[in-house]
Formats: structure tokens, sequence, C-alpha cells
């Protein structure tokens, strides 16, 4: 019964992480400005992801009151659990920010920079890593989209020194839309941070072991 519940608990977690994942693909297109891209989409998705998410945590919160009745790993899967889907839910936040300032950009016909679609393809990629360690149990998978953020935390940096070079000299309607990319770069890096922070409950539930801080490997 325990294993059947568990199983069940990981289905919902992937389900809402197949969400998460959608949405974050749909920003996506929304930065490469595709034509078929949508904005009402992301936002329709939000309900459902934050419904999703509530059902997760009290679904968690009943088993961990059953917690006598589980064995060491069953415990850690259904408390990282928690921390994952509340990581994926904050994600599709910050995926429906980016979404909206996509769109407004579209609209405005103003150029996106191209670093914000990168960051946003390399996440993407993320997204789908972490839930395929998280499907399979694997460490190894977790330290993979462990490894991949630092091309987010570069491609930020490097976009936000472009943005900042010269702030203070354009005029005011160009210098608020640098500072829109600004808060777009810093929303999809956040979300990198999200998938290595849910890679680390992953290695956590498959080893029982914690990783250090800044940590992409184990010694042997």
């Amino acid at each position: 019964m325990n294993t059947k519940a568990i199983t069940l608990l990981k289905e919902d977690v992937l389900s809402l992480g197949r969400m998460v994942d959608r949405t974050v693909e749909e920003m996506a297109r929304l930065l490469q400005k595709s034509n078929q891209a949508s904005l009402s989409f992301v936002e329709g998705q939000e309900v459902e992801i934050n419904q999703h998410y509530q059902e997760i945590e009290e679904k968690c919160l009943d088993l961990l009151l059953e917690k006598d009745l589980l064995d060491a790993r069953q415990i850690r899967t259904v408390f990282c659990s928690t921390i994952i889907a509340a990581k994926l839910e904050r994600m599709a936040d910050h995926a429906n920010r980016v979404a909206r300032l996509a769109t407004w950009a579209a609209e405005e016909k103003i150029e996106i920079p191209k670093e914000l679609a990168d960051m946003a393809a390399v996440v993407h990629r993320m997204v789908q890593d972490v839930l395929l360690g998280f499907v399979e149990d694997s460490p190894d998978k977790a330290l993979e989209v462990m490894k991949r953020d630092s091309e987010v935390d570069f491609l930020h940096d490097f976009l936000s020194k472009k943005l900042l070079s010269d702030l203070g000299e354009q005029e005011a309607a160009r210098a608020q839309m640098r500072a829109q990319f600004l808060f777009c770069a810093r929303f999809i890096e956040r979300m990198g941070d999200a998938c290595t922070s849910i890679a680390k409950r992953i290695y956590f539930i498959a080893t029982g072991e914690r990783l250090k801080p800044g940590a992409t490997r184990v010694n042997s």
C-alpha cells in the first residue's frame, strides 16, 4: 500500500512537472517571437499548476502522518516531493512573468536580446532532464542538471553586463526596455537555480546523501 501511495505521489509530481515544462516551452517560444506562441496558454496553465501543487502538498502531509509505516527512502521521497513541487510552481510563476514581458516586447516591436532565448532553451532542457531524473531516481542525471546551470549563469552575466554597459546614457524609453529585459534574465536565471535545487533533492532521495553547495560530483 505504501509503495503504491509513493508511486502515485511521484506520478502527481511528474504531472505537475510536465505542465511546468509546457509553460517553460511556451515562454521560450514567446521569446523567439513565434506566431504560434500564446500568452493566454501560459496564464491558463498557471491556474491548473497552482491547484495541482496544492493537491500534492496535501497528499504529502497525509503521507507524513503515516511516516512510521514508511522506510527511509520513502520518507525522503515524500519530504522532498513537497519541496520539488514548490520549486516547480515557482518556476511557472517566473515563466509567466517572462512570457508577459516577451509579449509586450513583441507588441511594441522591440527586439528581444538573443541571449534571453538562449537562456530559456537551456532551462527548458534542464526542466526535462530534472523530471527524467526524478522518474528514474537518477543521481547521475541530477548531477548533469547541476552542471548545466553554469551555462545559464554565464548567459545571465553576459547579458546583464551588455544591458547595463551604457544604461545611463540611454533615453528613458530605451532604458526602461533594457530594465525589463534585465528582469527577464533574472527570472530565467532563478528558474535555472530552481532546477539545480530540485536536482539536489533528487540526489538526496536516491542516495540519502546531501551534496555540498557548489558540488557537481562526489568523491568515489
